[in-house]
């Protein structure tokens, strides 16, 4: 005898897959704490605290200031596409608050796509935008971040880092060339069409100006934790890119909470045996700097930002009822 539930969970695809992407997940973060306890189960926790007491405090604030131009370049993201959704309803400094918040809150938890969305959509509906404006902002600014990672990618490969052993040029070049076509296609206006959605491609000045801030926005949070590094085993800035890009990918393809375990996995292995205590307790002030502080920033303005609204509501309501 089948059970009643069986066609209804045959007939749905989406919650399939939200299962097989949590099953995912939960592999990869499974994988990333054995291989990473791997990596440190040799390295005592003595030395991590005396890596940590010798981090220079210039350093830590090198790192902040990168943050805060990280986040900032982040914002600007929002703003460019809520100038071309939704321009006389959201103002610029609300598109850079949303857009703030929404990378200091999905980047902590993780499942960018749907945290970063719902974030996103609360700032947004109180400007009265509808689910379909708030998609067409979400998706245009998520292509500006995609852009600024292949920007910066491509720079990497074309100065031929050490890591590519030479060949770094030919897919760098390739992906400069497609940038370039790309900008030379949206010289026309471009529309495209996902069943009842439609979403206005950037202009070619836009999604220039979104590689050029994408470009500034990455380097910006891979220096916060460069300057971190131990000097003695620090790359090269231009070959520790690939390293930082790598773990940042793996990190959000594996949707744990900000990556942690992922990220951290993969550059333990890309630094020698002898230089990871003093990489361990760079990445764990990255966490705080990057992650941590400004997860905690933004939820506490988050939080005050629905108070706000409720009050608001509040107050609408009760004149409505007095008149």
């Amino acid at each position: 005898m089948s059970s009643p539930l069986a066609p209804a969970v045959a007939n749905d695809p989406p919650r399939r897959w939200k299962i097989l992407s949590w099953i995912a997940s939960l592999v990869a973060i499974g994988i990333a704490v054995w291989v990473t306890h791997r990596y440190i189960r040799h390295i005592t926790w003595r030395d991590v605290v005396t890596a940590w007491m010798q981090l220079p405090a210039s350093r830590i604030g090198e790192s902040l200031l990168a943050m805060v131009v990280s986040f900032g370049m982040l914002a600007l993201f929002d703003v460019l596409a809520v100038r071309v959704v939704a321009r006389d309803r959201v103002s610029a400094r609300m598109a850079a608050f949303a857009g703030v918040l929404t990378h200091g809150i999905s980047n902590a938890l993780g499942f960018q796509a749907v945290t970063g969305s719902a974030v996103r959509y609360r700032i947004y509906a109180s400007k009265g935008l509808a689910a379909a404006d708030v998609a067409r902002i979400v998706g245009l600014a998520g292509l500006g971040v995609g852009l600024g990672f292949v920007t910066v990618v491509a720079g990497a490969l074309c100065w031929q880092p050490v890591i590519t052993q030479g060949w770094g040029r030919w897919p760098g070049g390739a992906l400069l060339l497609l940038l370039i076509a790309l900008l030379v296609w949206l010289a026309r206006p471009r529309t495209l069409v996902l069943g009842r959605w439609t979403l206005a491609w950037p202009s070619a000045g836009m999604a220039g100006a979104q590689m050029l801030i994408g470009g500034v926005e990455m380097l910006a949070a891979m220096s916060a934790l460069y300057v971190l590094l131990p000097a003695s085993a620090a790359p090269p800035f231009v070959d520790f890119l690939p390293i930082y890009v790598g773990a940042v990918v793996a990190g959000i393809v594996s949707h744990s909470p900000g990556g942690l375990g992922v990220f951290e996995t993969i550059m333990l292995a890309s630094f020698p045996p002898e230089a990871r205590a003093d990489l361990l307790a760079a990445m764990m002030c990255y966490r705080l700097t990057y992650t941590a502080l400004p997860f905690v920033l933004t939820s506490a303005a988050f939080l005050v930002f629905e108070i706000l609204r409720r009050r608001k509501k509040q107050s609408i309501a009760i004149r409505i009822d007095d008149e």
